[in-house]
């Protein structure tokens, strides 16, 4: 069950969507909500060895600022109030590299994350957050589109299968969101019975069906550059309100390597999605 969730909420953009999202899923599953904002601290040009002013002022014209952040944890408050769940709210700030460092080690003490999709539009110190936490946390994160508004809807769940470990784990740790569901859809892009072996998606069919949990196939074939959009187009067509879905990639010296699929649902997410790495 999911007792213990987190929002990471962002300070430099709306968070209307992200706090709706979290406060009705610890409404929906009876959890306790803390909400984090993080501000992030000018970055010391006396320590940046080597780097232009340039650098320096791209650096910084991302930093938060205070009173936006203050500003948006009264907002998760009262929503939190509202809606009469538990909740805790708090802010850090640091650098940012050491603050989405800390958010992640945050987050492993938690039974879910929940997350804002970066916005392309309006770069920040926060985009590499979702990726810090889905390889560093050790516990799934649910990523909040940009454009999501209202409540968080649990009536129809989307999971992406190839057979992977990442998918089984995804898979898993989306069981508390599975059994309230009414309609469980799986989808399967490209799936070459070789290579899944004994973990093809008729198996997680019956896997599902043992524990009372009734789905639906289906299986397309999609160039490897458009899976994703295979993926999301389906989630549109069936009105799925979540997606389930491992997520790919590895981390190399604090830079965060997304594989192909997972990069392009992170760049195009439409609905709320539960990654697990």
């Amino acid at each position: 069950m999911l007792n213990d969730i987190v929002v990471h909420i962002p300070a430099d953009r709306p968070a209307d969507g992200i706090v709706g999202c979290a406060v009705s899923i610890a409404k929906a599953f009876g959890a306790h909500l803390d909400g984090i904002v993080c501000t992030y601290q000018p970055i010391n040009p006396a320590i940046v060895v080597g780097a232009s002013a340039a650098y320096y002022a791209a650096a910084n014209q991302y930093n938060t600022d205070n009173d936006e952040a203050a500003a948006r944890l009264d907002q998760f408050e009262i929503a939190a109030r509202a809606a009469g769940i538990t909740h805790g709210a708090r802010s850090i700030c640091d650098t940012p590299v050491l603050a989405n460092e800390s958010l992640s080690e945050i987050s492993r003490l938690y039974d879910l994350s929940v997350v804002p999709q970066p916005d392309r539009a309006k770069p920040g110190h926060q985009d590499p957050l979702p990726e810090s936490i889905l390889f560093n946390s050790g516990k799934p994160m649910l990523m909040v589109p940009y454009i999501h508004t209202g409540p968080m809807q649990l009536d129809r769940m989307l999971i992406c299968w190839d057979g992977g470990r990442q998918a089984a784990r995804a898979v898993h740790d989306a069981m508390p969101f599975l059994r309230r569901a009414k309609t469980i859809d799986v989808v399967a892009v490209n799936e070459d019975e070789e290579d899944v072996g004994q973990s093809s998606t008729d198996a997680l069919l019956a896997h599902l069906l043992r524990h009372d949990l009734a789905a639906t196939a289906h299986r397309y074939t999609s160039p490897p550059g458009n899976i994703h959009n295979t993926i999301l187009s389906l989630a549109a067509d069936l009105g799925a309100d979540m997606l389930v879905m491992g997520g790919y990639g590895h981390s190399r010296l604090r830079e965060f390597i997304l594989g192909g699929v997972t990069r392009g649902i992170f760049k195009s997410l439409t609905l709320p999605a539960l990654i697990s790495h």
